[in-house]
């Protein structure tokens, strides 16, 4: 019966890392409901049979997790382990301050580290709440990365290096906390009628220390990313009014920035120069409110479908350009087969009088041949234009 109950408790406990994982990766919720099973079932599996007290097991779990989403759902590799680490960061930090809160208002021990294990209904209702409150902090950090992104590389590894130091910090402080807690409770201090009474002072301090490192967090990356890099937030912020783009100014000053990072650090840039179809006809049919129209639904539809961390801006008229930060051809290829088939999705629902579509060109960048900006841009426009005589000449 206890291993029944421990399985029950760790599919809960799955479901939840996977939501986790699926808001991480927004490709995720597009995939089959049998993939999230399989997902599911690997990670209940493990959590019911393994000792995840021991860390080389909880690597082990999570390294076969990054392989799993890598051939379940074709997701890159720095994607994969990239959101496998925030979601062990944010699930392990939950557990924690769930384990100390628990403790602190029970007065029982549950450890962290197989929290699910323990059956104990209120701690894992903690836990819960707390991932879902760490996700939107984490959303939060994100926002602000999006907004006033960093172009200079010193910044960047500063940035990084300090939020290793702050996210080691707030788990040393979280484990700690729980230890001598945990101490104290084995040798009857907080239960005791002397100091039972300081037990809402500990944990009022414990929230407000939690709670103010997590906000000195979020102060130390706007220092970094507006006070020491204004240039940088200056052509963030310029964007293009009617469709919320980068506008061709800012879009190209990041296109460069990011092509000297990746000479630099030698990873896969690749860019995708788009041209709407049939602007022309839709102006001349409909007038140039619906032209705009079909403008802004183009970008809408291609925001929603990039990653956090790519770039659309407006280069004019209809024409947009997509910066696929560590990515290669291929993989831009399958974001872009994603936004044609939201493409067809918009157009099936009927909505607008006429059908959306555009021609790309996707090129990767390469250092040895693309020595300027302009090269590397024009490369991506002759495709482009290319792919657009291909759909004209169809429709002869």
């Amino acid at each position: 019966m206890d291993l029944f109950i421990r399985f029950i408790y760790s599919v809960i406990t799955s479901l939840l890392m996977f939501y986790l994982l699926s808001r991480l990766v927004p490709k995720l919720k597009k995939e089959t409901n049998v993939k999230h099973g399989i997902t599911v079932l690997y990670l209940a599996s493990i959590m019911t049979f393994a000792d995840l007290t021991h860390i080389k097991v909880v690597l082990l779990m999570y390294f076969g997790l990054i392989v799993l989403m890598r051939w379940l759902y074709s997701v890159s590799s720095f994607v994969a382990s990239m959101s496998v680490m925030f979601m062990y960061l944010i699930t392990v930090i939950s557990a924690m301050i769930s384990s100390n809160i628990t403790l602190l208002i029970t007065g029982k021990i549950v450890d962290y580290r197989i929290l699910f294990a323990s059956a104990n209904l209120s701690a894992n209702l903690i836990f819960g709440l707390i991932v879902v409150l760490l996700l939107q902090y984490y959303k939060l950090i994100v926002k602000l990365l999006r907004k006033y992104s960093a172009s200079n590389i010193k910044i960047d590894l500063m940035m990084l290096l300090s939020n290793v130091a702050l996210f080691s910090f707030v788990i040393l402080y979280q484990r700690i906390t729980f230890e001598n807690m945990a101490k104290f409770t084995f040798e009857g201090v907080i239960n005791s009628p002397t100091t039972k009474a300081y037990t809402s002072y500990f944990f009022l301090t414990y929230l407000f220390v939690t709670s103010m490192v997590l906000v000195l967090i979020v102060l130390v990356n706007r220092i970094f990313m507006v006070d020491k890099n204004l240039e940088n937030y200056k052509f963030k912020a310029e964007t293009d009014v009617m469709t919320g783009a980068l506008s061709r100014e800012a879009g190209l000053t990041h296109l460069k920035s990011e092509m000297s990072r990746a000479t630099h650090f030698n990873y896969d840039l690749t860019i995708a120069y788009i041209d709407v179809n049939d602007l022309k006809v839709v102006n001349d049919k409909w007038g140039h409110k619906e032209g705009d129209r079909l403008i802004r639904v183009i970008s809408e539809v291609i925001q929603s479908t990039l990653r956090e961390f790519d770039v659309v801006a407006r280069l004019g008229g209809d024409e947009f350009l997509v910066i696929f930060t560590r990515c290669n051809k291929q993989q831009a290829q399958r974001v872009w087969r994603r936004i044609t088939d939201e493409f067809l999705r918009v157009n099936a629902k009927g909505d607008f009088m006429f059908k959306i579509s555009a021609s790309v060109g996707i090129t990767q960048f390469d250092p040895s041949k693309h020595t300027s900006l302009l090269s590397f841009v024009h490369e991506s426009d002759e495709e482009m234009y290319a792919q657009k005589k291909l759909v004209k000449a169809s429709k002869l």
